[in-house]
């Protein structure tokens, strides 16, 4: 196998049928869609499947069928008592900044929280050691404080989240009564905002 054979198959190229429907994949892995308006890639994962574009194709109509961004969010819900569990921690920590995971197992639908082992932290900086998954869990949701500082989302945020498929949560104001806080889902280099609703449902900005 060639290197053109090779990359066409761990990243195939599908035409959108102009009739019927875009046959669907269950298969982990990344694909792009030639369609009527310019290029989408979908992004499959067992927790996501996410249709974004990434090239409009502008004063010329593609001979293929239409295609739309669409985000199916197949992970259920956070549970409230994980994200109390963080806020706790963070209260505890600032004003130096800390970080943890929550994590999805694939075969029971469950949650866990693990935080980071931190390496070193400052009042503006964390450096953390990877958590650990086992066989059929994901990291869905990667999480860190800003201490007394607001949430924002900075250029080394921005470095870590760019090959990323997860969502980003950064939270501020830590000790106050409404911390501030910044969410996206990070799609191999595509950012989408994003919020956990008061349900523990999470949502994107398509």
């Amino acid at each position: 196998m060639n290197m053109d054979e090779a990359i066409l198959k761990a990243f195939p190229l599908v035409a959108i049928p102009r009739s019927g429907r875009l046959p669907e994949t269950e298969q982990a892995g990344m694909r792009y869609l030639a369609g009527s308006s310019g290029l989408w890639r979908e992004l499959t994962l067992p927790w996501l499947r996410a249709i974004t574009r990434v090239a409009h194709c502008e004063g010329v109509v593609l001979p293929y069928g239409d295609v739309g961004a669409s985000i199916d969010i197949r992970c259920g819900t956070i549970p409230h008592g994980l994200i109390r569990r963080f806020l706790f921690e963070a209260r505890e920590a600032a004003p130096v900044e800390m970080a943890a995971a929550l994590v999805w197992t694939e075969a029971d639908g469950s949650w866990r929280y693990e935080r980071r082992r931190t390496r070193s932290a400052s009042v503006a900086h964390i450096d953390y050691d990877e958590i650990r998954l086992q066989e059929g869990e994901h990291l869905v949701v990667d999480m860190h404080s800003h201490g007394d500082m607001p949430a924002f989302f900075s250029g080394e945020d921005d470095r870590d989240d760019a090959g990323a498929m997860r969502f980003s949560v950064v939270v501020g104001n830590i000790g106050s009564e409404t911390p501030s806080s910044q969410m996206r889902l990070c799609l191999a280099g595509v950012f989408l905002r994003a919020s956990i609703n008061e349900h523990g449902t999470l949502e994107v900005r398509a």
